[in-house]
């Protein structure tokens, strides 16, 4: 495993022996120093984030052998078994990564946070820190998920409700019920990505000040009553990159979709590779940079740029994060 030191450009401005600058960001300056700190850290970032990505390529692969397809698109009907075997894969492939995830972010932060102390980060020190608490920081990502999904589920299990009802009446009435379904599942995907912002800080929130789900949800709002724009724009550039892949990647799905045997594997395992580096190069772009936007909201809101010149300076530490550990506060 690589601490990814010897990754160090020469240091920059903001960048010294002793550590970070910390000081109130532009939007531009949060993601010129989210790259920076990329750079300067690649191959530590990048095998971070490559456990979660191992679980989406490993689940591929057993979709690939035991369905013989990831995905279902030109395959035709399909074998209940084959089915039921792609559903149990998913959900437990689904399981496993949400795990992997907020431990990945969790142990991201902590090298953040090490990093801009000017203390040295390893793949070893970090997971070791965020495997401390790993079920506190699972809780964390399912909590922010039930943020942001609640009410899309809720208006699809309605549907769902009411179009049973509505089958046997006139088809008028399930054309109404369509209309203001989609208006329903619009107004939904709003608010989802609204509340996708609004909780976006609390995995930083949890790891640096140990806090438990619902306190680290609430400590993002608090932090997030503005400036919200800025992380809308950070995810639509990580979104953008992502695509960017997937038409690079796009080309492979046709030629498996027509193709046969061999060669359908072979191009399968291709587009699942390119997706593994995807997510593995991408993803910790956004990770990176939500801490950054915590401490940017911290040292604006709070003077969090004093209390980590008085943890510089050897002061007693007053988080985690400063003893490379998490607080003994139970999960």
């Amino acid at each position: 495993m690589s601490d990814g030191q010897s990754w160090a450009p020469a240091e920059s401005p903001a960048q010294s022996t002793s550590g970070y600058d910390l000081r109130p960001l532009s939007t531009g300056e949060v993601l010129d120093r989210t790259f920076q700190l990329y750079r300067s850290r690649f191959a530590l970032f990048a095998s971070l984030a490559a456990l979660p990505a191992a679980v989406n390529f490993l689940s591929g692969v057993l979709q690939l052998l035991f369905t013989g397809s990831t995905s279902r698109f030109g395959q035709g009907a399909v074998s209940p078994s084959r089915a039921l075997i792609a559903a149990g894969i998913t959900i437990a492939a689904l399981l496993v990564y949400f795990v992997f995830y907020g431990i990945t972010q969790a142990a991201t932060t902590w090298a953040v946070a090490e990093i801009y102390l000017g203390k040295p980060a390893s793949v070893r020190t970090a997971w070791k820190a965020a495997s401390a608490h790993w079920f506190r920081y699972v809780l964390v990502t399912l909590r922010q998920y039930w943020s942001i999904l609640w009410w899309p589920v809720l208006a699809i299990f309605v549907f769902a409700f009411a179009l049973a009802f509505a089958s046997r009446s006139a088809g008028i009435a399930v054309g109404i019920l369509a209309f203001f379904f989609g208006l329903q599942i619009l107004v939904s995907c709003v608010y989802a990505v609204y509340a996708a912002i609004r909780v976006s800080l609390a995995i930083p929130a949890s790891v640096i000040e140990s806090l438990t789900a619902n306190p680290a949800v609430r400590r993002s709002m608090a932090l997030l009553v503005q400036r919200k724009g800025r992380i809308l724009l950070m995810w639509l550039m990580v979104v953008a990159m992502s695509m960017i892949v997937g038409v690079v990647l796009s080309p492979l799905t046709f030629l498996a979709v027509a193709a046969h045997g061999a060669e359908r594997y072979i191009l399968e395992m291709i587009q699942l590779t390119g997706a593994f580096l995807s997510s593995m190069l991408i993803g910790p772009i956004a990770a990176i940079a939500l801490c950054l936007f915590y401490f940017d909201e911290r040292v604006r809101h709070e003077g969090f740029d004093i209390e980590f010149l008085m943890l510089r300076a050897g002061g007693a530490p007053a988080n985690p994060v400063a003893e490379g550990t998490t607080s003994p506060e139970p999960a």
